[in-house]
């Protein structure tokens, strides 16, 4: 759907919504996997994958939130609940794969710093 702010055909405006965050988590699922492999230009670039999804993602809720603000009906239903509950998991797991990226950095500078100790110790 092109036009985001047009909601009237509420199940295509949530399908796009879902679309959006699903693809979010995705992206984010695979920078860990690079990360796992130590593949960190790949992983940056899943990463900014999982961010502008989510970012997408981001502005379809945010009219959904507009027009609620607004006194215009949302209607309920299993849909709306679906596409927000993904998309709160969408952010959840774009803040822990960050969160492990930086871990994974740190261990391997760690990893490089005793592998440097051992050779300096070999070497008396």
């Amino acid at each position: 759907m092109a036009d985001n702010d047009n909601i009237e055909n509420m199940e295509q405006f949530l399908f796009n919504l879902i679309l959006h965050a699903g693809s979010a988590r995705s992206f984010a699922k695979e920078a860990g996997q690079f990360a796992d492999e130590g593949d960190w230009d790949e992983a940056e670039k899943a990463m900014q994958s999982a961010n502008d999804e989510q970012n997408a993602a981001h502005k379809i809720n945010t009219t959904l939130i507009t027009k609620a603000a607004r006194g215009e009906d949302i209607e309920f239903s299993v849909l709306l609940v679906h596409a927000l509950d993904l998309l709160m998991l969408a952010w959840s797991e774009i803040d822990y794969t960050e969160q492990y990226i930086n871990v994974l950095k740190r261990v391997e500078a760690l990893e490089e710093e005793v592998e440097k100790w051992k050779d300096q110790a070999s070497k008396k």
